[in-house]
């Protein structure tokens, strides 16, 4: 009897470890993983500086998200990390046709040429692409699942131009160093523009190869320009303070790390304006980005950089996207969320996508635009504060009174 007893209980021991593990492959196989194709640079200079910190800065975010609901079901993120040649044409065609055709993500994310270059493979299957930096051509109703979470450079450049026009009005030339790179190729469309007319600046372009063997000429023909504002790369700056260069200088798009401000010197640097989003002495302006760039450097032991830090937001928005839409399986209803201007929280406040009067259609993510000034080793003066919606509202104003 007792025997008989010993092995009844084995078997319902047996049976309750045997319900355990199935309950609990239950509530696995109830959360649902999005997968996400990302596509960056992920060797060499550009490797170093934006394509790796910006795949390591979305792994961190998408575990700080976690699991998230979506119309009553759990989801969680899936990375899957490409090199897409530095941003290069055939490089964005490569990596796209591995996320559709073989690892069958739910969204793409690609930038530069790359991005330009992947839509169509996307278009066509119907899969949404978001186009971290790329040129407005690529966006508008003939592109209906092409969409950019990363900041709207046109949005933050008319930004910066309304403040200077405010807080300078004895500037009436400006000079902006635009990279020729594939990677930067959305950056120089702001400038490319006539919004510089609309506030009545005049400006000029100089162009230089992105591996720029010599920078001493660039800097000696910005010089002989005279400029009263200089919008360059701070090797180049740094050149032109030495040369006895006194006027305003600014950072030409994001500072990407703040090594390099300190290799031009921080004496140097004081004075110089940031423009697009940067982390770096938002401590009470947003708190939540810089506790998160805290935990990117415990994480790997490197401080995060200016892309790394626009990688994360974008994570953020998409995220705020789905949820809204409330479906991962009806692309037409998560385009309609993404059009509808809905506001979603994110580490820099309230973001929504918008830019109707940009490119005909709510597909751009607008970012807060905060204008700091250095003041010293790692320092940063708050100089002006402008919401998404006053951002779009300039860039919309300045944009269509001066397109030719």
């Amino acid at each position: 009897m007792n025997r008989w007893l010993s092995l009844a209980a084995i078997a319902v021991l047996c049976l309750a470890l045997f319900v355990g593990v199935a309950c609990g492959a239950s509530e696995e196989e109830v959360v649902t993983e999005i997968e996400l194709g990302h596509a960056a640079p992920l060797s060499g200079i550009m490797g170093a500086a934006a394509g790796i910190p910006a795949g390591m800065a979305i792994d961190l975010i998408a575990e700080r998200i976690g699991l998230f609901e979506v119309g009553g079901k759990q989801y969680r993120w899936r990375l899957i990390h490409e090199d897409n040649e530095g941003a290069s044409a055939g490089g964005g065609v490569a990596t796209t046709t591995k996320f559709i055709y073989t690892d069958h993500v739910d969204l793409v994310l690609q930038c530069g040429a790359a991005a330009l270059t992947a839509q169509r493979l996307c278009e066509e299957s119907g899969v949404i692409i978001d186009m971290g930096s790329a040129r407005f051509e690529g966006f508008g109703p003939d592109h209906p699942y092409s969409i950019q979470s990363g900041p709207c450079f046109v949005a933050h450049v008319a930004a910066f131009y309304d403040w200077l026009a405010k807080e300078h009005p004895e500037v009436k030339r400006i000079v902006a160093v635009a990279l020729d790179d594939p990677l930067m190729i959305a950056y120089a469309e702001a400038f490319e523009s006539n919004m510089h007319e609309y506030f009545g600046f005049e400006l000029e372009i100089v162009w230089t190869p992105a591996a720029m063997a010599e920078p001493y000429p660039v800097a000696t023909s910005v010089m002989m320009l005279d400029p009263h504002v200089v919008i360059a790369s701070t090797q180049i700056l740094d050149i032109m303070w030495d040369m006895g260069y006194e006027g305003l200088s600014a950072v030409y798009g994001g500072a990407v790390t703040q090594s390099y401000l300190e290799q031009a010197g921080w004496n140097d640097c004081k004075g110089l304006l940031l423009f697009f989003p940067e982390w770096y002495g938002a401590n009470e302006l947003w708190p939540e980005a810089v506790a998160f760039a805290r935990d990117y450097e415990a994480r790997y032991g490197i401080e995060m950089g200016t892309v790394a830090f626009w990688s994360s937001i974008v994570l953020e928005a998409l995220t705020g996207a789905l949820q809204q839409a409330g479906t991962m399986d009806d692309t037409e209803k998560i385009m309609e969320a993404i059009h509808s201007r809905t506001i979603f929280d994110s580490m820099v406040g309230p973001v929504y996508y918008g830019g109707e009067a940009l490119v005909g259609v709510d597909c751009l993510l607008m970012w807060p635009v905060a204008i700091w000034e250095v003041v010293g080793e790692r320092e940063y003066s708050l100089l002006d504060y402008y919401t998404p919606e006053e951002a779009e509202t300039i860039a919309s104003e300045a944009w269509t009174a001066t397109m030719p």
